[in-house]
């Protein structure tokens, strides 16, 4: 590849990870500043403690630190950063996925929310215990007494038993995730014990009759919203495509096309990957969906109109009820 084609790519996989609030491979977090908020996304490594504690001495004014699609990395790391954060004082948020390592700079949090920066059916914190090459290490459990920390940093709210089932999961790839109550009505839980081996997680995953704020995980329900959101590809979807509160996205009994297909292809709409939207004609005849693509509106209604005499619109984007009834 050239040089001018190779920067190119690297510009392209930037403006892409910047989009979905995703970071760019590297050897440590990504540190993002806004006013009084620390963004972290990515992978955790021992540099991040001493780089973090720098930005604190350079900014003591941060109140909030939200924590953005990382799936963990160095334990040790995790267990300091969560405690610098305690000893701060300071407000964590998760914003899309923080998992393993990353879980425990959530806890860290004097206040523990969840973001809106993301839908919900993205959002979560997941926990385990510790693994080598993918495989529990009892001996590291112990080692870094992950029982008391955790019981310690979620206020003594977790439940026993479930923190003794998470940290035997036996593959790295598993976890127990909580994710913010709004996914409840689809799901049927908000929180889960998934296995990692599991091929769609977290449907297939064991439900659990708890939630995040039970046992300590958030310490409010309030959603906060990131100062870059808006910048995100869900941000800027939401923005394009604002819910227009004509129903929730669970209520069938609104939906347009009254026939048997149609009602099970909506229910295959609402088990589909994210980004997703599903356009309806106006004469209540036609249907189509696209997921799992940053176009699904614009391929959805392509799709609908060329299968149609009738105009057609938008009814859900996401997780949102976008449709204005004609």
């Amino acid at each position: 590849m050239s040089f001018s084609l190779a920067r190119v790519a690297t510009r392209n996989i930037v403006v892409l990870a910047a989009l979905y609030g995703l970071p760019v491979v590297s050897n440590a977090m990504d540190i993002k500043l806004i006013n009084d908020v620390m963004i972290l996304s990515g992978e955790v490594v021992r540099p991040d403690l001493d780089r973090v504690k720098a930005e604190f001495a350079k900014r003591p004014s941060i109140t909030h630190v939200v924590l953005r699609n990382s799936m963990g990395g160095n334990s040790w790391t995790g267990y300091r950063l969560g405690e610098l954060f305690r000893e701060r004082g300071v407000t964590t948020v998760v914003s899309g996925h923080c998992v393993s390592s990353c879980s425990r700079l959530f806890l860290g949090g004097k206040r523990r929310l969840f973001s809106s920066d993301f839908p919900q059916g993205l959002t979560y914190v997941g926990f385990h215990g510790h693994y080598d090459f993918g495989k529990l290490n009892p001996q590291a459990v112990e080692k870094n007494d992950q029982v008391a920390w955790t019981k310690q940093f979620t206020d003594n709210k977790v439940d026993p038993k479930l923190l003794n089932r998470w940290i035997k999961i036996e593959r790295r790839a598993g976890d127990v995730r909580f994710y913010p109550d709004g996914v409840a009505p689809r799901w049927a839980a908000n929180t889960f014990l998934c296995q990692g081996t599991e091929s769609r997680r977290p449907n297939q995953c064991e439900r659990i009759s708890t939630n995040a704020l039970k046992e300590g995980i958030v310490t409010s329900n309030e959603p906060f919203r990131s100062p870059d959101a808006t910048s995100l590809l869900y941000g800027q979807r939401e923005k394009n495509y604002p819910s227009s509160n004509f129903a929730t996205l669970e209520d069938i009994t609104k939906w347009p096309i009254n026939t048997p297909r149609a009602r099970s292809d909506y229910k295959l709409f609402l088990n589909a990957a994210l980004p997703r939207a599903l356009a309806v004609s106006s004469d209540g005849k036609v249907m189509s969906w696209r997921a799992n693509s940053a176009r699904s509106t614009d391929i959805a209604l392509e799709n609908c109109e060329k299968q149609s005499a009738s105009r057609c619109s938008l009814y859900a984007v996401d997780e949102r009820v976008v449709y204005v009834k004609p």
